[in-house]
């Protein structure tokens, strides 16, 4: 092995790597946090040559040991202040394709706010040592909160420079180096390398060959060539081959690994390993990550590796563990509903409702915050801990949920309050608000109290021109809210209602502004209802009906058919798969959402296919079609497939068991008036184990590449798999993450398919699409996979992760000329995760404070406070942390560059900032705008101050 004799300084960082809850719960976990934190606390206190030690770069943590040690909180400060013990600045180590890029801008700064708390200092390096593959956009999230490196493990690697192709990987010897295998990314690698984001952004990626976990030394006093085997030899081994990917004279190994304790021994070893390696040029110190980026950045003209975008390379000596994105995936929705909750609805309506003089509720902002966040660790967010783990993470959800729920909900209901109804003429007011940067036309739902029994042939909706719009009602039951019939209604008491009854309105809120809403009003009609008979619907074929006096809409329906201005879909009676036609590019898709079963072998780490798979497919089943609802603002369809299916695997798991259960599977479709999607709901309840079931979408046209939404950008992944797999200890697989969607366009004809927490997809060459709506596993990790050499975890049962029961998944399909960014799929895509929200003016149960609103009428019916105006996706509206100002952020998700204009009524002063709101430059204001532009992939984040005397008047 070539070595490089030039004297080196090995910097040893002494760490513990602390999975809060994984193959035990939190607290079993926290119990050893205690006695560990304990030890390390005691070790430092009574050797100063003991250097400092790394708390693993995540301050909850400190909560955890705090919680329950608050005797300690002075000497743990103390040592933190001191350099001594390295926290942050993460709050927790997440996964970072399972939650959205503002989710992982809020760890940081939940980190932060750990500091300012205890008034400590936090680690400057973006500690990532065990996440499953790495976002393209990671290093310029971490260059926006001033972390100029990154230490990353999983996903990146290659031989060193001038080393050839690589010889082994995991499993097959520690000192080999990873074969390359994808050329799309580096095929040479330094232990220091350049990692660059989409929009150039760069850190100083530091790579662990030799990965995070690092046993302690052992020594046997009564063998003592064993003991120098295990000490100078295995350093020896060490520093010869770090040294051949360092490029400067700095060398980082750790000490440490999951839940090992502090090793007290460690200064005396280094010293008598200096002794030993004294004539190999070679020096140990006790380090830290910080110290180590400080001396690399000193020749950091050296580093000539540039590794761009996602690290997410199969075969690099590190497992990538693909199977965690569709590992129980009712934790992967549950996560997306409540991060739309927070992101687009809680955290703006509070901040528009402070622009108005409202209490901003920041506190409790990020008490929600920090409840989702927690759910964010890898080993949670991925569902592959024990059942248990997953049972307290539903609870979390809950909690989040519900604070989001109720900020927005008091928040919205400010605004709503100050509208001037005077259009209404005594009826009962409703507002839609539109929570995205862009003018929407799309259906908006809304639950009123069930004892004004609304509906249409008695009531008529009008918008604030005085329009009538139809709407259509549904009963509904709301599974924690009441509705009595209280005096203010002014509801007679026609006849008794379940007092969790709700009626469901859903009509079409036509152009609500970006950022804004538009106001309406139910209002009793004046003459005789209008006759059942008359549809105010359109049906296709030589039908007698009538429409009475009202407009007609645009939504037709007919046998297996539904179709508006854009779209028309059919069903196939012979297997009820669809055809879409797309009328605005004339292209036709025929064979959408069938579905596939296959047997799976696997852990919640990878799926496998057992020896003797059999997949099943919907092609040549018969459905059964069934009306839903049928209305003017939308129509849906129900598909069900009666499907016999292996009950499980074989008794040696090589096969699908003989034996067979029925999988009663739905499908509603639903279209809506003016959409060019169509929306599907699958659901089931699940009675068979150890399979795998994905809906399939062919395109119609062989691609070459995939466009996935990830983070802040869209990534392009090839659907051919690069080849020399065959040996590899994690062979490289179709599925991939996404977040709202991905793309397959075949040159004229695109097709992009919408998700709501659907994280998996696959894409071949032929150009279809599958997006993985469930796969059911019953162990955190097994040995014998097809698929990963070795095991990822312990070998534990988890029959939850089976999925047994109700399932649902939600996703709709977009058809299109060309690719997603001419198309602005990625509108459709953000519209179908954050539809529009709608609230009346009038209480419809008990108001959250006790007590109504006054009424004011001070704002006009339809507005918009704030506008964002271009091609880009607003990601956080909030108020900033510490001053008066509002913050607003934004992402060029295209590939080129874009104009922006934002405007405030009465802005007085702009400032872009970084990620920690620390103004960067100020911006110019003409006219209550500011003019920006972004390049792409860029994230931008802007200050607004508003003038006090604007923002006091309300």
């Amino acid at each position: 092995m070539t070595t490089i004799p030039r004297p080196l300084t090995v910097h040893m960082y002494h760490h513990t790597h602390w999975d809060r809850e994984w193959w035990s719960t939190r607290e079993r976990f926290r119990f050893r946090l205690m006695h560990t934190v304990d030890a390390v606390l005691d070790a430092l206190q009574a050797d100063d040559s003991m250097g400092c030690f790394v708390l693993d770069g995540q301050t909850i943590a400190l909560h955890d040991y705090l919680e329950v040690r608050p005797d300690r909180r002075e000497e743990l400060v103390a040592l933190v202040r001191a350099g001594r013990l390295m926290v942050g600045p993460w709050f927790i180590l997440p996964d970072e394709f399972l939650v959205s890029g503002e989710a992982t801008i809020r760890n940081l700064w939940l980190g932060l706010r750990t500091a300012q708390a205890l008034d400590i200092p936090l680690s400057q390096v973006g500690y990532l040592p065990d996440q499953f593959g790495h976002i393209a956009q990671m290093p310029q999230i971490l260059r926006g909160f001033g972390l100029q490196g990154a230490v990353v493990w999983r996903g990146f690697g290659a031989p060193p420079l001038g080393q050839g192709a690589g010889t082994g990987e995991t499993g097959f010897g520690d000192y080999l180096h990873p074969k390359t295998r994808d050329e799309r990314f580096p095929t040479a690698m330094q232990n220091e390398f350049w990692w660059e984001a989409p929009d150039g952004s760069r850190v100083l990626g530091i790579w662990l060959p030799l990965e995070y976990y690092r046993g302690h030394y052992k020594v046997r006093p009564e063998a003592p060539d064993f003991t120098h085997d295990q000490t100078v030899g295995r350093a020896r081994r060490t520093v010869n081959f770090l040294r051949q990917y360092s490029a400067t004279d700095q060398i980082l190994e750790p000490m440490g690994g999951d839940h090992l304790p502090v090793d007290a021994r460690l200064p005396g070893l280094l010293s008598d390993l200096n002794l030993a390696l004294s004539g190999d040029e070679v020096t140990y110190r006790l380090s830290s990550l910080d110290a180590y980026l400080a001396a690399v950045r000193t020749q950091q003209d050296q580093v000539s590796v540039v590794w761009r975008g996602e690290g997410r390379a199969f075969g690099r000596k590190a497992h990538l563990l693909p199977g965690v994105l569709s590992a129980r995936l009712d934790l992967k929705a549950r996560n997306a509903q409540v991060q739309t909750a927070l992101e687009r609805y809680a955290e703006p309506l509070q901040a528009l409702a402070w622009q108005l003089g409202e209490r901003y509720e920041q506190d409790y902002l990020w008490r929600a915050w920090s409840r989702l966040i927690e759910n964010h660790p890898h080993d949670s967010i991925c569902g592959c801990s024990i059942d248990q783990v997953h049972r307290e993470m539903h609870t979390r959800f809950d909690e989040a949920g519900q604070m989001a729920e109720l900020l927005a909900e008091d928040a919205y209901a400010s605004l709503v309050s100050r509208i001037d109804a005077s259009f209404a003429q005594g009826g009962l007011v409703c507002s839609v608000f539109n929570p995205l940067n862009w003018t929407r036309s799309e259906p908006a739902r809304l639950l009123l109290n069930a004892n004004l029994e609304i509906e249409p042939r008695s009531w008529e909706l009008v918008d604030d021109q005085g329009e009538l719009q139809p709407f259509q009602v549904r009963p509904l039951h709301h599974a924690t809210e009441k509705a009595e019939n209280f005096p203010w209604l002014g509801a007679a008491p026609t006849r008794e209602h379940e007092q969790n009854a709700f009626t469901e309105v859903q009509f079409l809120a036509r152009e609500v502004p970006g950022l804004g809403y538009r106001s309406f009003a139910f209002r009793k009609r004046a003459g005789p209802p209008t006759p059942l008979r008359v549809r105010p619907y359109g049906i296709l074929g030589d039908v007698a009906t009538q429409k009475g006096d009202d407009a007609p809409g645009t939504l037709r329906v007919g046998p297996g058919v539904l179709e508006n201005e854009f779209l028309r879909v059919e069903v196939s009676p012979e297997n009820g798969s669809l055809t879409l036609h797309d009328k605005i590019s004339g292209l036709s898709y025929p064979g959408l959402n069938t579905f596939e079963d296959g047997g799976d072998n696997g852990d919640t780490y990878n799926y496998s296919w057992p020896l003797g798979d059999q997949v099943f497919s919907t092609r040549n089943l018969e459905p059964q079609l069934l009306w839903l609802d049928v209305g003017p603002v939308s129509a849906t369809l129900r598909v069900t497939w009666k499907w016999l299916l292996p009950a499980g695997l074989s008794a040696d798991r090589q096969s699908r068991s003989p034996e067979q259960v029925t999988l009663t599977l739905h499908s509603d479709l639903t279209l809506s008036a003016g959409a060019r999607r169509l929306d599907i709901c699958t659901h089931f309840d699940n009675p068979a184990r150890d399979h795998r079931l994905q809906a399939c979408f062919p395109l119609g046209a062989p691609a070459a590449f995939s466009s996935a939404e990830t983070p802040f950008g869209v990534v392009e992944r090839p659907t051919r798999l690069p080849a020399d797999q065959r040996g590899s200890s994690e062979p490289a697989v179709h599925e991939h993450p996404q977040m709202t969607f991905v793309s397959v366009s075949g040159g004229e004809r695109g097709l992009t398919v919408l998700n709501q927490g659907l994280p998996e997809f696959s894409a071949d060459e032929a150009g279809t699409l599958r997006l993985t709506l469930l796969r059911s596993v019953g162990w955190l990790s097994r040995e014998d996979l097809l698929t990963r050499a070795g095991g990822a975890g312990p070998t534990i049962q988890t029959p939850d992760a089976q999925r047994l029961g109700p399932v649902s998944a939600h996703y709709s399909l977009v058809p299109h000329a060309g690719t997603w960014h001419a198309a602005r799929s990625w509108q459709d895509a953000h519209a179908f995760n954050a539809p529009l929200h709608t609230a009346a003016r009038l209480s419809q149960v008990v108001p959250l404070r006790n007590r109504h609103r006054a009424e004011h009428a001070d704002l006009p019916p339809s507005g918009q406070r704030l506008s964002l105006e271009g091609d880009v996706l607003l990601t956080a509206l909030k108020r900033a942390e510490d001053r008066e100002a509002l913050i607003v952020r934004f992402v060029n998700q295209t590939p080129q560059e874009q104009a922006v204009t934002l405007s405030l009524p009465g802005l007085g002063r702009a400032e872009r900032t970084n990620l920690r709101e620390e103004p960067l430059e100020e911006l110019p204001v003409e006219g209550g705008a500011v003019k920006l532009s972004a390049r792409p992939w860029e994230i931008v984040t802007v200050a607004l101050h508003a003038s006090p005397d604007d923002r006091a008047s309300h």
